[in-house]
């Protein structure tokens, strides 16, 4: 049975993998426009990888097509979180801390 939880969760697995996809493909064309390319790969090797990274994304984008509300990178999401407002401390207005004082020895009995 599926529940819409699910559905999600397998969603954004499926959106992992895919900008996992991305990712490779631009670091792929970013060691093709440095030249970086040939100290790891001969040509038809290169071109070999470029093809299977170009074939890899497309599977799933097709899977998963690009929602640019949804996916977040994790970098984007985690600063988000960041710059929330964090909610104040429930223990910052208890009344009996307030009371206590560097003279008291605290670890007495």
């Amino acid at each position: 049975m599926t529940t819409p939880g699910n559905a999600q969760h397998g969603r954004s697995v499926v959106t992992r993998w895919r900008m996992l996809a991305e990712r490779r493909l631009n670091y792929l064309v970013e060691l093709y426009e440095t030249g970086r390319w040939k100290a790891y790969y001969s040509e038809p090797e290169f071109l070999k990888v470029i093809q299977e990274a170009r074939a890899a994304l497309k599977t799933w984008e097709q899977l998963a097509p690009p929602d640019p509300v949804q996916d977040k990178p994790v970098e984007v999401a985690m600063a988000q979180a960041a710059n929330s407002a964090i909610p104040a401390s429930p223990f910052a207005d208890i009344a009996s801390a307030h009371g206590v004082k560097a003279k008291d020895n605290l670890r007495k009995a």
